[in-house]
């Protein structure tokens, strides 16, 4: 199957992505609203659509009823008494005639409940179809899962833990994580060393960066503890600067400051 890229995209297909209306139902999410700031810039273009696509959004968000007070609703339906005061005597219509006019009625109501219902079912499936934009994997108790990314990366999910990601990821889409719990990873390299298109794992602590990397990221009530095996990662911490780790170093992240493991 082929995908289209953003730098094609019109506003209403901006308008139907998850990625694209995290951006703007969540602008503090620095990773994302990261991502689309250094898009939009190698893609100036597209500004007038993305800022069509966000209107679009924020739009569909609104509640479109009315505010109205007493006088206005009396105002209303004294205008709707006085049109019908005013309307011309109805004829009755001849039995062909109503006939005809029943079976146009008729039809006209089942295409349109055919047609409620199909729209009905295309939004169910791209929110819970196989093809859905976001996946979620979460392990139980006594359970380890072995996953492959998007990018051929694998990842052992330990017990107890979930882990969020895109289905597919492109030139356009982050390489990116979101994971609660515990988890090894061993990541591809990749020789584009570019940040847009680094590695990255985000915890409730930190978020990791890597290239061809494999580590290993525990949480735990007091912190969370990055070991990393080979290849080299950087921890970038809230309000801190941003963390190198070598080979055989292992870090605990607490809520008070990093500290090195032995």
């Amino acid at each position: 199957m082929s995908y289209k890229s953003y730098s094609v995209y019109s506003a209403e297909e901006f308008a139907l992505d998850d990625l694209f209306v995290r951006w703007v139902k969540y602008p503090n999410d620095e990773e994302v609203a990261s991502y689309w700031t250094i898009w939009l810039s190698n893609h100036p273009y597209q500004e007038e659509t993305v800022e069509l696509a966000r209107e679009l959004i924020r739009t569909g968000s609104r509640s479109y009823l009315p505010n109205l007070s007493t006088d206005d609703i009396s105002s209303v339906w004294g205008r709707i008494r006085e049109s019908l005061q005013t309307m011309e005597d109805v004829r009755p219509l001849q039995p062909d005639v109503r006939a005809v006019v029943g079976w146009w009625y008729f039809i006209r109501t089942v295409l349109a409940a055919v047609a409620v219902v199909s729209l009905i079912g295309w939004a169910l499936w791209m929110q819970y179809g196989p093809n859905q934009s976001i996946r979620t994997v979460s392990t139980p108790t006594g359970q380890t899962r072995q996953i492959r990314l998007p990018d051929n990366s694998r990842m052992t999910l330990y017990p107890n833990s979930t882990v969020r990601y895109a289905r597919r990821w492109t030139d356009e889409t982050p390489r990116a994580v979101w994971l609660n719990g515990e988890a090894d990873f061993s990541i591809t390299h990749r020789n584009d060393t570019s940040s847009a298109r680094l590695f990255r794992v985000h915890t409730a602590d930190l978020t990791i960066e890597a290239l061809g990397t494999i580590f290993r990221v525990r949480q735990r009530p007091k912190g969370t503890c990055v070991a990393l095996t080979s290849g080299q990662v950087d921890l970038l911490l809230k309000h801190q600067t941003p963390i190198r780790l070598k080979p055989g170093d292992s870090i605990e992240v607490a809520s008070s400051s990093p500290k090195f493991l032995p």
